[in-house]
């Protein structure tokens, strides 16, 4: 499902391709403490992978595990959860002008999706493996720090937000125990 790398094209598509990916991925937030650092930005361009989805594909799917990050382009999609009956919500709407990246967690550690990204239109991602951001790491430390930063900063606002779901729930259960 995944394209060719792009050191596979020709010397002058392959500048080319590097240039667009680099220009995408100053637009990314989670990489926005390295936009200006052209060296950091062209080494991570080229470990990136670009992939085509169909509109209606899944870009991941809940409960697998992956260990990528994707970064949305072009086109949208939309992020599904599944309740505990089986159930599919909406939770959001993702735009590929905004360059938003998903599944960052992924480059941490083995990551159990914790949502369904299904492409709503013909989709275009960015897609950096694990293995591959690792090694950039450890060629890049400077510019890798910010990144793990950000990417534990997203964890952190996420969990915090569960945490205050859960909360929710726990009154909301309580208080209708108790007939108030």
């Amino acid at each position: 499902m995944l394209a060719k790398k792009i050191p596979s094209l020709t010397a002058p598509d392959r500048v080319s391709a590097i240039g667009e990916t680099v220009a995408s991925l100053k637009l990314v937030g989670l990489l926005s403490d390295i936009k200006d650092d052209n060296n950091a930005l062209t080494a991570l361009a080229e470990l990136v992978q670009t992939t085509h989805f169909k509109a209606g594909h899944n870009i991941i799917a809940e409960g697998a595990e992956g260990s990528e990050m994707f970064i949305l382009v072009k086109g949208t999609a939309s992020v599904i959860k599944s309740t505990p009956g089986g159930e599919s919500y909406k939770v959001a709407i993702l735009n590929g002008e905004k360059r938003l990246a998903f599944g960052e967690g992924g480059l941490i550690g083995a990551e159990k999706r914790g949502a369904s990204i299904c492409a709503d239109t013909a989709c275009d991602c960015l897609i950096i493996n694990r293995d591959d951001f690792e090694k950039f790491a450890l060629e890049h430390p400077a510019c890798a720090l910010p990144i793990y930063r950000r990417i534990a900063q997203s964890i952190m606002v996420r969990l915090r937000k569960t945490n205050e779901d859960m909360l929710l729930l726990y009154n909301a259960l309580v208080a209708e125990i108790r007939g108030s």
